[in-house]
Formats: structure tokens, sequence, C-alpha cells
């Protein structure tokens, strides 16, 4: 498998699109909401679009026949201005009628996925902290990596009071902006055991 990479960046290595595929880009790389009407039409399968970060989006791919979305940023990768996914969550969970709704980008700690569920996530991705784990240890450090987050999730889980994670609802939050009037704090950052 070799030494990890970032697939954005350069690696030395054959290209992954002939010579022909390359020369039609730019011409075939504007991807419209009737292209995912055609696939979900040639495609009986399961469908999941990634990169959700608005409810408009959320509805255009429930009409669609999208069965699931994932609610990214792309982990700031692609777009470094983009909305943090667990701000936009809710709203988009709201939408997503009978879609199953993931969501990836900027989670890094149990309480994370823990925010992410109680926020309408019914599957929470986490890759930048396993690549880093990958990168010092290998495997083991993959491993090792799994062991502290599901540490900490099960040591969150029980600080709140909950065996789970049916029982971690978005009551459980407290929007931090409540507690300065917003002149410190930005967004949902607590967790409420009450």
């Amino acid at each position: 498998h070799g030494m990890p990479h970032v697939e954005n960046m350069a690696a030395p290595r054959s290209p992954m699109l002939s010579f022909t595929a390359g020369r039609q880009r730019g011409r075939l790389d504007k991807l419209s909401w009737s292209h995912l009407e055609l696939i979900r039409r040639l495609w009986k399968e399961h469908l999941v679009v990634k990169g959700i970060l608005n409810k408009e989006d959320a509805r255009v791919a429930r009409a669609s026949g999208v069965d699931g979305i994932i609610v990214s940023n792309h982990g700031g990768r692609q777009l470094d201005g983009a909305i943090s996914p667990l701000r936009v969550l809710p709203r988009i969970a709201s939408e997503a009628g009978g879609m199953t709704v993931m969501m990836d980008s900027g989670i890094r700690r149990g309480t994370d996925v823990l925010k992410a569920l109680a926020l309408g996530a019914q599957f929470v991705f986490i890759g930048r902290p396993f690549l880093y784990a990958a990168a010092v240890a290998g495997a083991a450090g993959v491993q090792h990596a799994i062991k502290l987050l599901q540490g900490e999730i099960d040591r969150d889980m029980a600080l709140l009071g909950i065996t789970t994670f049916a029982n971690m609802r978005r009551e459980r939050l407290m929007d931090a902006r409540s507690f300065d009037g917003g002149k410190f704090a930005a967004g949902v950052s607590a967790v409420d055991n009450t």
C-alpha cells in the first residue's frame, strides 16, 4: 500500500486519466442536477451525494431520488471558506425526508461525533485523524486512534448519562453564544448533561 499521500497533492505516479479524458476536462466538468437525475434513472442501487451544505440542495437531492447525502465541505480542502458542516447540519437534516444524512469534515473528537448525531447526522465519517495516525505509525497508529476515539465516545456518553446514540438528541446541546452574548464563542460548542 506504500506511503500515505493526500489525493489533492501531486504524487509521483502515472496519471489517473487517459490523455483523451484529460483533453475533455473543462468541457465535461460542469455537473448539474439534471446529471444527477440521469444517474438516478440509470443507477437503481443506493445513490449518495457528497458536498451538500444548504437545505435547498438537500431538497433538490431528495426530489431527484437520492438515497443519502453527506453534509461536507470536503475537509476545507476544495473551498477553504466553506461553512462548517456542523453549523448547517440541523437545517439540512430537517429537509432530508427519507434520505440518510451523513456528515464529515472537522470531526476530531468523540464530542464532535456526538454533536453531529445530536444535530441530525445518522452516520459520521472521520478521515484526517486516521490519516495522521497512519502517517505516524501505520496500521498500529490507526488502531490506536480508533481505540482513543472509541474511548472518548464511551466516556462522553457516560458523562452525559446516555447509553445509546439514540439518546444523543439536539436538546442536549447548548449554544455557546447564549453564555457570552456571542462575543467570544461561536456556534454549538457545549454539551448539556442535565
